[in-house]
């Protein structure tokens, strides 16, 4: 693999998606493990556990996670670039034209009917990594009673991801 391919993967995947990081998974998933084999899952599935554990967008965050494991600092250079582009590029064009035209029944119908679509995305996205985990016990425990917190509490999760750094870095401490 060249870097001109990992960076026009890149770059295809940001022009042909709507709606964010989390809507990119499945596209990264079907061009790097499935399409090209470049990865298998159990290489994407850790990428994309790293790409979550740092700030910013997760589409971003993967593209580098993935652009490292294959091409080191250039790979993740390359595919940052080319995941930015394309946002970059549809940003300024909306900033120039959609002023003029979002009124438009016709433009407020297109937005109104993609979210079901991305929506959708995102859930299968899920469904597939959540297949793919493997799951002890204790793992999924954690995943219920984190997941039941957010949800019936509404406790930001950056509370949960402090508190579990705190928890993982005592117990790797004591445990030494």
């Amino acid at each position: 693999m060249k870097l001109t391919d990992l960076f026009f993967i890149f770059l295809k995947i940001g022009w042909l998606t709507l709606g964010g990081g989390y809507v990119m998974i499945p596209l990264f998933l079907e061009e790097i493990v499935k399409k090209r084999n470049y990865m298998d899952e159990e290489e994407f599935i850790k990428a994309l556990t790293l790409a979550q554990l740092f700030p910013g967008p997760i589409a971003f965050n993967l593209a580098v996670s993935v652009g490292y494991k294959l091409k080191k600092i250039k790979g993740a250079i390359i595919s940052a670039l080319a995941v930015v582009i394309p946002s970059f590029v549809s940003i300024l064009v909306i900033a120039i034209f959609f002023l003029n035209f979002q009124k438009l029944k016709i433009v407020q119908g297109f937005f109104y009917g993609l979210r079901p679509a991305i929506a959708s995305a995102m859930v299968l996205a899920v469904f597939e990594i959540f297949k793919k985990r493997k799951w002890n016990t204790l793992n999924f425990l954690s995943f219920l009673f984190l997941s039941i917190i957010l949800i019936v509490f509404k406790i930001n999760p950056i509370y949960i991801i402090i508190s579990s750094l705190i928890v993982i870095i005592l117990w790797v401490y004591f445990k030494n």
